[in-house]
């Protein structure tokens, strides 16, 4: 009689091999990314160990930071300091304020705008340019007349703040004089100039003093935006994000 085949109990684990441990990732030496400069060494036949490429990549980041600062100052923005106070009470005497230099070439200045602009307070001869910063009145084409206390603008009085009046809120802002050669003479503002004043009409020297009353958009070189000094006006300026003009 054949013998019975006895099943397997499925309760009965089945041994399996164990699997073999893996086996460690092969290690890799770290790459060293040479700086450019140490590569330019190279190209010159000087080789340079990592302590000086660490030193090499510090220059190349001050490099760097000295080009962007300088194109910063030459062609975006400029910091200027004022020493008079032909702007009070605006802007005080000693104070600093950056200059912005790019937006004119997508906005041109307007009246009441303050405005910075070289002016030669040499001669034509024996220049001496100057950086001056005043409030613009009037562009080429308009008409400029101060009388009565107001600037008149194509026969307009500004009565905006941005402008001196009698009724301006402060008391250090409620009168253009009509001193000097322009007297209370109606000017036209030729083409591609400005007429400009400053903020305290007894004590600066503007328009209305110089033989040539105007400035021309060639000598414009941009718009304070942002007081720095003193502490206490730390702030925009000039209409900018919403601020005071």
């Amino acid at each position: 009689m054949p013998e019975e085949l006895k099943p397997t109990d499925p309760a009965e684990p089945v041994s399996e091999p164990a699997p073999s441990a893996p086996e460690p990732p092969a290690t890799l030496e770290p790459e060293h990314h040479k700086p450019w400069l140490a590569r330019v060494l190279q190209r010159w036949g000087i080789e340079t160990g990592p302590g000086a490429d660490w030193a090499l990549d510090w220059l190349q980041i001050i490099i760097i930071a000295i080009a962007l600062a300088l194109v910063t100052m030459n062609f975006i923005i400029v910091r200027m300091r004022v020493p008079t106070g032909s702007m009070e009470p605006t802007i005080l005497p000693g104070s600093s304020f950056f200059v912005d230099k790019i937006s004119f070439y997508f906005r041109k200045p307007q009246p009441g705008d303050i405005i910075v602009f070289w002016h030669n307070e040499g001669t034509d001869e024996a220049p001496r340019w100057v950086r001056y910063v005043k409030r613009l009145i009037a562009v080429g084409g308009q008409t400029v007349q101060i009388k009565d206390c107001h600037v008149y603008v194509n026969g307009v009085p500004m009565t905006d703040d941005a402008f001196n009046h009698p009724g301006h809120p402060n008391p250090e802002r409620q009168c253009y004089y009509n001193s000097g050669k322009m007297g209370d003479q109606l000017l036209t503002v030729p083409p591609g100039h400005y007429f400009v004043l400053g903020d305290n009409s007894r004590n600066s020297l503007d328009g209305r003093f110089w033989d040539f009353p105007f400035v021309c958009e060639k000598d414009f070189i941009g718009e304070p935006f942002l007081k720095v000094w003193p502490p206490t006006q730390i702030g925009f300026m000039n209409g900018y994000f919403g601020s005071p003009r």
